[in-house]
């Protein structure tokens, strides 16, 4: 014969109450952590953030796309000329040493040579040209998006440059798992975070280029992977071809201060008048 169960013990009002209330707590503190993400940080996860944040400000470096003083104005009938030109160095630039890939050499190769320095001739590639102090020219370009792929394990292209308000397409390939962070020179805090799987992912973000300035990509969890994205508030910018040769077009008349930035070289600025026709100008670039 079966025993039978004994009767459950009633609970006391105010015990119900107390269980309500603690449920109800608990039910709060999962929800904000689905929410976050994360949980809080303990003081540890504090220290190695507060690490990750000064490893972000290092590799920005300095501040080379500035807040701008005034609002650029879009003025659909001003009519102006181009400035092309070359961007060389004043001496040659060696590529750097290549990059063990450790325990992703199945997949990447036993190492990744240095990309940064791309040359035809004398000119320098993935050199950034802009004005800096344009606030009023032609309208603002209605394409706004780029395509940054992670492609046998390189960040491609290396550099390019857009307006705010665009988005970029991160777009994976590789089989491993990167942790991609974007991070803008004078910021504490990455604009943006894209985590990569084995995968063929897309994943479309407009973060990294919501303001001014120069944006670095890099993986938490591996050394090479190496990308800029120059974000301008106006759309007098370009990025050298291989033989340093560029073209900024439909600039209104007048005197101007252009930039120079290239990631292995001093930034160079130089004065440019431009007529109703065409300016010409060669930049010479020096080795920081």
């Amino acid at each position: 014969m079966i025993a039978a169960r004994p009767p459950r013990p009633a609970t006391h009002p105010i015990a119900r109450i107390i269980l309500r209330l603690v449920t109800g707590a608990a039910v709060v503190l999962v929800g904000a952590c689905r929410e976050s993400d994360a949980p809080a940080a303990s003081a540890g996860a504090q220290s190695a953030s507060s690490a990750a944040n000064a490893d972000d400000v290092a590799a920005a470096g300095e501040v080379v796309i500035a807040k701008p003083s005034a609002r650029y104005q879009p003025d659909s009938t001003a009519a102006g000329g181009a400035i092309t030109g070359t961007v060389m160095t004043s001496a040659p630039l060696a590529a750097g040493a290549p990059v063990s890939t450790g325990r992703d050499a199945a997949v990447c190769g036993p190492s990744i040579p240095d990309e940064s320095v791309a040359r035809q001739g004398n000119g320098l590639g993935g050199a950034v040209v802009w004005l800096d102090d344009v606030r009023r020219g032609k309208p603002i370009p209605l394409e706004r998006r780029l395509e940054l792929e992670s492609d046998r394990c390189r960040l491609v292209p290396r550099v390019q440059a857009a307006v705010v308000g665009s988005a970029v397409n991160v777009v994976g390939h590789d089989d491993f798992r990167q942790h991609l962070r974007f991070i803008a020179a004078g910021e504490r805090e990455p604009r943006a975070t894209v985590l990569l799987d084995s995968d063929e992912q897309v994943i479309p973000t407009e973060r990294p280029l919501a303001a001014p300035g120069l944006v670095v990509v890099r993986d938490t969890d591996h050394p090479w992977p190496t990308a800029y994205l120059a974000v301008f508030d106006h759309p007098y910018f370009a990025v050298t071809a291989p033989n340093g040769s560029f073209t900024i077009d439909g600039v209104p008349a007048g005197r101007y201060r252009m930039k120079v930035w290239h990631e292995r070289t001093k930034v160079a600025e130089q004065i440019v008048d431009v007529g109703a026709g065409a300016a010409t100008v060669s930049v010479r670039l020096e080795a920081k």
